[in-house]
């Protein structure tokens, strides 16, 4: 196979390696689905690549996303790593706020988890910028090259300078930052104000320090995808996915890996947006189940919502990223019995290797696939998506020592009671994004992919009384397709305000401008066309007293602040129900995100106007066993449309349709379904 022309997505999973190829020449999409190797992800992107045999010459731009960052810190596996601060605030790390995480409230013997840098690889440099940005107390350069010398001999790989107020005056955090690299050569060196130049000691100290924990282990990954790509050919630049709903460089990904945290999910909430675009649909949910987890966003008006203040694992990161939610429940999610005698569901996953007892690779504990395929919701008689042949009497099998200890010998039972606490926990996630937002889930859409999704997605809406699901065409490769569609996006935020009773318009605009150079040339640094730039505004405003804030959209051209205050009002009540009109706003952050635009194909994933559906019969549980009409998605024209229960079958995606529903070929080649 060959051709001129292609843009790639890769999305890594726990599971599965998913790409996604735009033929320009041919004007059709390839895919591939390829087992994930842990601790070696690069040979997933490459076996995918192999699998579809482009021409590694023709491919013209190359998006890739990856759990790199977050494996790293979920097995603790990220770089040896030392923290400077300021005299007096070695322990932040540990004291931080003082509360305990929610999982363990009523937890008797919960433990507050161990800080990634250990009290003896932190150090404390007599500085201090004062809280109005003046200099109290400058760096003593001798005092750090003792210091770097110090730390060379406990061989650290990583060292992160987190100072009191440096996000008001960064010079001595960069100056101890440059004596430190300079006498540390091959320590990779972060800053806490060169990315968290906000409020909040300990958000911006637990931040610096994911990132230098991280930054080793990213940047030996990104050294090797390179080289290997290199060694095969490809040339076309390499972009990797943000957590930010964009894509970066590497170099920028190299210094910046925090930003990666939700580099596959995002990419999902990509595609969704492009699916919503071609559907109509502005309100949306996403539910993405792969392999091992399911993630889950809320889109309102084709715009997701924003987070900056977030935890990864037990650790704060303040850092922008889409406001995605993620559980340990997905295909190979294993089953499990309490000390209650309950069925449990994860968070372990049988993963890729060796994954669910039915992919015949070894894996002899029950997972959610294996359960479906016991309730006839997957084939043993075809093949799946990378070549998977499944085995039901592994999965049954798998399950005899569940059916053991709960003394009974009813399988499918357990298999359906199995999946309905699966899908509780999904549904909760949904909750997460929507109920506890201030949403009501049944306002909106619900749109499943990924390799599980679809299979899901239609018991979730029902615990949910949501009666629209948009099932997308390519859905478990989904995610691959929002990161080919990215854009190079960059955020920048300055913390500047007060009451807007006395801020000065000009003087808002006037910082405005300089984070807009900023942004312009990030840009074009990444090589982004001036005509390409897109930059928008929005101010983190808060009544006078309160300690949160709500992000509002600000158009600098905008004159005074009359406009501004009504808007904040406005989401104060949506968010919270009232206003308080009486009190004083003010702003405490300005932030910009600059957005340069690529190149889009135009992509046409309607079905033929008229086919001969393709349809065979087999025997699927829904509460009991019902004869199912099992559908090729290839071969479903416009228009055509069906009742459950069905399946659909595609590559890389089963949907299964309830009795209840009524599905719809939608000219998009999504399938629009009802609730009846």
């Amino acid at each position: 196979m060959t051709a001129t022309r292609y843009l790639i997505g890769i999305d890594v999973g726990g599971t599965f390696t998913d790409l996604l190829a735009f033929d320009a020449d041919e004007g059709k999409l390839l895919s591939a689905k390829v087992p994930s190797l842990p601790g070696e992800q690069w040979r997933g992107v490459l076996g995918a690549l192999a699998e579809l045999g482009i021409d590694s010459g023709g491919i013209r731009a190359f998006v890739h996303g990856t759990t790199i960052a977050t494996n790293a810190l979920l097995e603790r596996k990220g770089a040896n790593t030392a923290l400077l601060t300021t005299r007096g605030f070695r322990d932040v790390l540990e004291i931080g706020k003082g509360r305990r995480l929610v999982g363990g409230l009523f937890d008797t013997t919960w433990q507050r988890p161990k800080p990634l840098v250990p009290r003896d690889h932190r150090f404390e440099a007599h500085e201090r910028i004062a809280a109005d940005g003046s200099v109290l107390a400058a760096i003593n350069e001798p005092a750090l090259i003792e210091l770097a010398a110090q730390l060379m001999e406990l061989e650290v790989d990583a060292v992160a300078v987190a100072f009191v107020n440096s996000y008001l005056k960064p010079d001595n955090e960069r100056m101890a930052a440059q004596v430190l690299r300079n006498h540390m050569p091959g320590v990779s060196v972060s800053e806490s104000a060169a990315l968290v130049p906000e409020r909040g000691e300990f958000e911006r100290t637990s931040t610096c320090v994911l990132n230098a924990y991280l930054t080793p282990v990213m940047q030996t990954y990104l050294q090797t995808l390179t080289a290997q790509l290199e060694a095969g050919g490809i040339t076309a630049p390499i972009n990797i996915m943000g957590s930010n709903g964009g894509a970066m460089s590497l170099p920028v990904a190299s210094g910046r890996c925090v930003g990666t945290f939700l580099s596959g999910p995002v990419g999902g909430v990509n595609g969704a947006l492009q699916v919503a675009e071609l559907t109509g649909e502005s309100d949306f949910i996403t539910f993405d189940m792969g392999g091992t987890s399911t993630d889950v966003a809320l889109v309102k008006d084709l715009t997701p919502r924003m987070s900056h203040d977030n935890q990864i694992d037990a650790y704060p990161l303040q850092m922008p990223q889409l406001d995605i939610h993620t559980i340990g429940a997905g295909g190979g999610s294993i089953i499990w019995v309490g000390a209650d005698r309950t069925l449990q569901i994860g968070p372990q996953s049988a993963g890729a290797v060796p994954g669910p007892a039915c992919y015949g690779r070894g894996g002899t504990v029950p997972a959610i696939s294996d359960a479906n395929l016991l309730l006839g919701r997957l084939p043993t008689d075809s093949k799946l998506a990378g070549g998977l042949q499944l085995d039901k009497s592994l999965s049954e099998t798998a399950f005899a020592p569940i059916a053991a200890a709960l003394e009974t010998d009813d399988v499918t039972g357990l298999a359906a009671g199995a999946l309905a606490v699966a899908v509780a926990k999904m549904a909760g996630a949904v909750r997460e994004v929507s109920v506890h937002r201030g949403f009501d889930p049944r306002d909106f859409v619900l749109v499943p992919f990924g390799g599980a999704g679809p299979m899901h997605g239609f018991l979730v809406a029902q615990e949910l009384g949501m009666r629209h699901v948009m099932v997308p065409r390519f859905p478990g490769h989904l995610s691959a397709l929002g990161q080919m569609l990215a854009d190079q996006r960059c955020d920048f935020v300055q913390a500047w305000g007060g009451r807007l009773a006395t801020l000065s318009a000009e003087e808002l605009k006037s910082k405005a401008d300089e984070l807009r150079s900023l942004g312009e040339a990030a840009l074009n640094e990444d090589g982004v066309a001036k005509e390409r730039h897109r930059h928008s505004y929005s101010l983190d405003m808060r009544y006078v007293g309160q300690s949160f804030t709500l992000p509002i959209s600000w158009d600098p051209d905008q004159s005074g602040f009359d406009s501004l205050r009504s808007a904040f009002d406005e989401r104060h009540i949506e968010a919270f129900g009232y206003d308080d009109t009486a009190n004083d706003t003010e702003i405490v952050n300005v932030r910009l995100v600059s957005v340069g635009l690529v190149d889009k194909p135009t992509l046409d994933f309607s079905p033929p106007e008229e086919a001969e559906p393709v349809a065979a019969t087999r025997s699927v549980w829904f509460g009991e066993w019902h004869d199912t009409k099992i559908y090729e998605r290839a071969s479903l024209p416009v228009s055509f449309s069906f009742e459950g229960p069905a399946i659909v079958e595609e590559a890389g995606g089963t949907t299964v349709v309830p009795p209840g529903w009524r599905a719809e070929v939608h000219a998009s080649g999504a399938l629009d379904c009802w609730s009846q």
